[in-house]
């Protein structure tokens, strides 16, 4: 089972594309700490969650947690 960091209010977080240059910085809003959801912010738009803003961005459902760096993939040891 690999651990999930919540980001705090205030924190930015920051996807680079793999198939093109450039980033995308989304501000977090708000974090419930008892269900995990986190509210981004990015420019003047604001999503309910890390995957829905990643929907946004991607055109194609994603993995929020993995999208925007909080869920690494543990390498094998």
């Amino acid at each position: 089972k690999s651990e999930r960091t919540l980001p705090s209010p205030g924190d930015e977080l920051v996807h680079h594309f793999r198939k093109r240059p450039g980033s995308v910085v989304a501000k977090v809003i708000s974090v419930d700490s008892q269900t995990g959801e986190i509210v981004l912010q990015i420019g003047k738009r604001t999503f309910p969650s890390l995957s829905a803003a990643a929907a946004a961005i991607s055109g194609h459902a994603s993995n929020g947690w993995v999208y925007w760096g909080l869920k690494k993939q543990q390498p094998k040891k």
